[in-house]
């Protein structure tokens, strides 16, 4: 490969890690900041729920919709405009002045992220190798879990210097950088002489979507993603209120909590992985982890003031045991044909991301279901939140289990 070919190939490379990076930043974001937002703006548990979640509604809507775009446009112009909208969402949630705005803002976050992940592999299956395409996918996974990581302590101890605003003010302009490197870096890949594109119509990717949905166990598959909310509501949205209301943790010791959590779920990508190949099971592996899951909620939801160290283990094994999404893909494109694989994952994804949504306006709701005492949601109503998050969890795995299982080794 040319000096020029190679250093364009890594520019390409920098630029995606850093889309993985954005995108899983302000998922978590939200989390470490959700006690000073919800003081600044005086949110009640129920809205701040409802904030959390409209960044997962809107990202699990615009998962076929960014398909579409990718397949009709190209990887340039679909993410340089959906980055439009992350950085706009980013904009509006710095200056945000009402409660409606960190929605808008949210949503709008949110239908800009949608796109990120499915075009940074759109990118790479155009510019690499078949035998790397695992390797670079893997890696911009790794990378991107970074951006969890850097929402967690290194996020806390910014913000005993700076106020949420000006926080999320310097990463709409690291976001708006980002656009203009894809808008005038991302290069599509020449096309074949004589090759040509066949796009198809909106009525022909809904009824392949309606034909994935049709394939016996996909049914099931989609509720794999609620066990997973355990570990979002917690990382995005409730687990920093809950250290600090129940535990009485500051804002560095929060973040040092939710960190070692994010570090146990950027383990659990790859062993997890590991252990459904050396179960040559994904079925075992994903039921395993969620069971685990559901005990560890109980847990949470049962015993009244536990010590911190023994709620610090319990995130970091709930982080670890719930990061199985790939898993669940894997397990979608052995069940749906070649032909319409991609929206398999897609219908899988998406599944999953509104089961997050849903999960956080269900614990925001029952945590404010009990009345504040001086502003604080009292403990039995986090615990009352973790129980129905496992009662929830188990039930999906019981739809879950009957599933035609996948052999990773054949």
């Amino acid at each position: 490969m040319p000096r020029q070919t190679q250093s364009i190939a890594i520019a390409v490379l920098v630029m995606l890690y850093m889309l993985g990076f954005t995108n899983v930043f302000l998922r978590n974001s939200l989390g470490i900041m959700a006690p000073s937002i919800s003081q600044d703006m005086a949110l009640t548990p129920e809205t701040l729920s409802i904030v959390a979640s409209a960044f997962f509604f809107a990202y699990g809507l615009m998962q076929i919709p960014s398909g579409m775009l990718l397949d009709r446009f190209g990887a340039r112009r679909t993410l340089a405009f959906l980055l439009l909208f992350t950085t706009a969402g980013a904009a509006l949630f710095a200056a945000a002045q009402d409660t409606s705005q960190l929605i808008l803002a949210r949503v709008l976050m949110g239908v800009g992220c949608a796109g990120i992940f499915s075009g940074a592999f759109f990118v790479i299956n155009q510019r690499v190798s078949a035998e790397k395409v695992i390797t670079q996918t893997a890696l911009l996974n790794s990378f991107a879990a970074v951006g969890g990581l850097c929402a967690t302590a290194p996020l806390a101890a910014v913000l005993t210097v700076y106020d949420w605003r000006a926080c999320f003010l310097a990463f709409t302009i690291g976001v708006a950088v980002l656009l203009l490197a894809v808008l005038f870096g991302l290069r599509e890949p020449a096309r074949p002489a004589g090759a040509t594109a066949r796009h198809e119509s909106l009525g022909e990717i809904l009824a392949g979507v309606r034909r994935a949905v049709a394939q016996p166990g996909i049914k099931r598959l989609l509720v794999v993603g609620i066990p997973i909310t355990s570990q979002t509501t917690i990382m995005s949205a409730w687990g920093a209120p809950y250290l600090r209301d129940v535990h009485q943790l500051d804002d560095i010791e929060r973040g040092a909590v939710m960190f070692a959590m994010a570090v146990a779920g950027v383990l659990g990508h790859p062993l997890l992985g590991t252990i459904a190949r050396l179960l040559n099971s994904i079925r075992s592996t994903i039921v395993g982890g969620a069971m685990v899951a559901c005990l560890l909620l109980a847990a949470l939801a049962g015993i009244k003031q536990p010590p911190i160290w023994l709620v610090t283990a319990i995130f970091v094994v709930l982080g670890f045991v719930t990061m199985y999404p790939m898993l669940a893909f894997a397990h979608a494109r052995a069940l749906v044909p070649g032909e319409i694989v991609g929206r398999g994952v897609a219908v899988t994804n998406m599944g999953i991301m509104m089961a997050i949504a849903v999960s956080q306006l269900l614990f925001g709701w029952i945590v404010g279901l009990y009345p504040a005492i001086d502003g604080t949601p009292p403990e039995l109503a986090y615990r009352a939140g973790f129980a129905t998050i496992a009662g929830v969890s188990l039930s999906a795995v019981f739809i879950y289990a009957p599933i035609r299982d996948c052999r990773p080794r054949g």
